[in-house]
């Protein structure tokens, strides 16, 4: 099936044209830029759009209202869960479609670095369980707009645990602390299921990835890959 997908976080965009069950190109819009760019991929595209949204329900309905030819993919076509309170964030539900369709039925421990980190355990189109964590850059904004004098930091690569500077200090702590954080859960996961798949995507994926010893898949698309499987469901 040729279409668009559409995933929207809580900043941005993101968008993939599939055809032929290919991802062929993809990008991401910024909020203050998209109306003239979604116009623009409209009109160079006559094909479905499929839309998924982490923001509230006023705010989907107000996308959807301005863009007329985007159509919300089916609450049903999403993987399932089993939550005792609250509902599970699409974004989620897409990652673990996507290590279905990338890997197969077994458990999948999926890590999406963005605003949050979450870590998600699938397995068989299905979300059994996770965690939420602040983000890297999440992290080092609260230690900037919490307190009197600490600076606002980009994250940057370090190799110290110990710093002797402010700024070298924040950012270990958002570094190391995040890397002791992915241990945990990767070791806990494997102590459970054996053969789990790891995959990272998001913003940080690849930056966290190569300073760990696992064998982790970076699947930077794969929210995108997960949307696309769920339209195709919604196709059938």
């Amino acid at each position: 099936m040729n279409c668009i997908v559409l995933d929207q976080g809580n900043t941005s965009i993101k968008w993939g044209l599939f055809q032929n069950d290919i991802l062929c190109e993809s990008g991401k819009i910024p909020d203050e830029i998209a109306e003239i760019v979604l116009n623009q991929l409209s009109a160079k595209h006559p094909i479905p759009f499929f839309y998924s949204s982490v923001r509230s329900d006023s705010e989907q309905q107000s996308f959807l209202a301005r863009f007329t030819f985007c159509q919300p993919l089916p609450n049903e076509n999403y993987p399932t869960y089993s939550y005792t309170t609250g509902v599970a964030g699409k974004d989620r539900l897409a990652n673990v479609a996507g290590a279905t369709s990338l890997f197969g039925k077994n458990e999948s421990l999926v890590v999406d670095f963005g605003t949050c980190i979450t870590y998600s355990i699938g397995r068989n189109n299905e979300l059994l369980g996770g965690a939420i964590s602040l983000g890297a850059q999440a992290r080092l904004r609260a230690m900037h707009e919490y307190t009197g004098q600490l600076p606002f930091l980009e994250l940057t690569e370090t190799t110290k645990q110990f710093d002797n500077s402010t700024q070298g200090a924040m950012l270990s702590s958002v570094n190391f602390g995040i890397l002791s954080e992915l241990k945990g859960y990767i070791e806990y996961a494997m102590s459970e299921m054996s053969e789990i798949t790891v995959v990272f995507t998001g913003t940080d994926a690849q930056h966290f990835a190569k300073q760990l010893n696992y064998r982790i898949f970076v699947e930077l698309n794969l929210t995108l890959i997960g949307l696309y499987a769920i339209s195709c469901a919604n196709e059938s």
